[in-house]
């Protein structure tokens, strides 16, 4: 069949594409479609004359055919099925006084016969593949049917996943047997999920093989959903041009010291991030050799010890030393990386330990803890103080001055109204046992007394700054210029404190 070569041509197509890489379907189009043949304007010069390009070199050479636009001849069965690169396959001829002779040559070859016998044999066999039974055919649909359920369930197993990490909730039960009443988070999400889902909830109550309920797959999803964000945070971190490392250890419930992780830096769009890496057990060894190891091998994992530039953490020797914290060593291997002591925890000890050295005010924050212990010690007392007041007192921490100046603010704003409470107490006494009288007397004393109300005065006005302060030296995206403005503007304040005493 005699195609014109033009911009849309098979030969210029399969030389970019070739044809072993074709849909069945295509391969069998452009063999039925036949080799193109037009008339080439091609010439060679041969002493005094030129010899020019004519149709009927195809009837002469039945395999061959032409490129309008490349100006050249190639082998069409070579072109589709041979696997040797050769003249007529990929560069193309083009000498019109030797193609004879090179035809000839061509087509006795080896390679050239076999691609001949595939091009004539091509699409007279059918495939295999539309030759099986009905019944394979069907048991094929139901394997990939049943892929793509699986493929549903794992994505609802780590919907689950996700949602209880994001929520920081516990995965497994005490008991996460059949007959249990609660067999844990995890096992019950996905409960939840099957009510509203016939595909999960058949296959929780037919599935032998994978249920995705067992604590080894909790962990592999957990692990995997794990490494991927891992992935994720490298990627940011590898187009950030800054980073800081951010360490802090605590002492959880079992009573072990877990040192958490964190990397801070500015994305590519122009967003500021913490991202948490993991918490690391240190119980054993908390020295400052092994802080710095540890430190180092967050670095080296996540590429980015030369892009370091600051590192913060609390104000212990054995990490803020000069000379042999972890911050010195980190500092001998990246110049680069200064220390800062979080400014937030520097307020929390100077407000903290101050406070602790004048005898006055360590009473005065001795006693107002008592309130909330006397009231949080009975149900029968909590209720009164909802009835009454309709507030409770916040909780307290030893190491968290601004959990001190929630209470003190509380006491100071409903201070005449916990005094109503108290007295309607100690005039009740049938209502309530004597612990709670002789409490009761003691706490109203202290309400009515100068000094425990001087100090009252006196933290009522300092803590609205201070936990302001508190809260704008933890927000992230705060300028140090205007921290710095808001630690001055705390400070002044003091100073006309310690100025107005007369007055107060």
């Amino acid at each position: 069949m005699t195609l014109s070569c033009d911009n849309h041509c098979v030969i210029e197509k399969l030389l970019q594409t070739p044809f072993s890489s074709l849909s069945y379907n295509e391969k069998l189009k452009i063999i039925e479609e036949g080799a193109p043949k037009p008339n080439l304007t091609l010439h060679t010069k041969v002493k005094s004359c030129t010899r020019h390009f004519n149709t009927s070199l195809y009837e002469a050479i039945p395999w061959l055919c032409g490129c309008d636009k490349l100006k050249k001849l190639f082998c069409w069965p070579c072109l589709l099925f041979s696997k040797e690169k050769h003249v007529f396959n990929s560069a193309g001829y083009n000498d019109i006084n030797n193609i004879y002779k090179s035809g000839k040559r061509h087509g006795h070859s080896v390679n050239h016969i076999a691609c001949l016998k595939e091009i004539t044999l091509f699409g007279k066999n059918r495939r295999i593949e539309f030759s099986l039974s009905s019944q394979y055919k069907q048991s094929i649909e139901k394997h990939n049917e049943a892929v793509k359920q699986n493929r549903k369930f794992v994505g609802q197993l780590i919907t689950a996943v996700c949602f209880l990490g994001s929520q920081g909730l516990a995965f497994r039960g005490h008991d996460e047997s059949v007959a249990s009443v609660n067999r844990g988070n995890y096992i019950e999400v996905l409960n939840m999920l099957a009510r509203y889902d016939s595909d999960l909830h058949n296959h929780l109550e037919s599935s032998t093989a994978f249920r995705g309920s067992s604590p080894d797959i909790q962990n592999e999803l957990i692990h995997s959903v794990s490494e991927l964000m891992t992935m994720e945070i490298k990627k940011e971190i590898s187009k950030a041009n800054y980073v800081s490392l951010i360490l802090d250890e605590t002492s959880d419930v079992m009573n072990k010291c877990q040192l958490a992780s964190v990397l801070r830096y500015v994305t590519a769009d122009g967003n500021v991030e913490e991202r948490f890496l993991r918490f690391t057990d240190v119980s054993s060894d908390r020295s400052a050799n092994s802080l710095f190891n540890h430190a180092l091998e967050i670095l080296n994992d996540f590429e980015c010890g030369p892009k370091l530039i600051a590192q913060t953490y609390d104000g212990a020797a054995v990490m803020a030393s000069q000379h042999a914290g972890v911050q010195a060593k980190i500092r001998e291997q990246y110049p680069n990386a200064i220390f800062v002591h979080c400014y937030a925890h520097r307020l929390n000890l100077v407000l903290a330990q101050s406070a602790s050295f004048i005898k006055e005010v360590k009473v005065f924050f001795a006693t107002l803890s008592g309130f909330r212990t006397f009231f949080a010690k009975s149900t029968k007392r909590t209720e009164a103080l909802d009835s009454h007041l309709r507030k409770r007192f916040p909780s307290i921490a030893p190491t968290r001055w601004q959990y001190h100046s929630r209470l003190a603010e509380t006491v100071h704003e409903y201070r005449e109204g916990i005094e109503n409470l108290l007295v309607s107490i100690i005039e009740e006494p049938e209502e309530w046992d004597v612990e709670t009288i002789s409490s009761a007397r003691g706490l109203l004393s202290l309400l009515r007394d100068f000094d425990f109300n001087f100090m009252l005065k006196i933290f009522s006005s300092i803590f609205p700054y201070s936990g302001a302060l508190f809260k704008i030296l933890q927000t992230k995206r705060s300028d140090i210029a205007f921290c710095n403005t808001k630690i001055d503007e705390f400070k002044h304040h003091m100073q006309r404190l310690r100025g107005g005493f007369d007055h107060l």
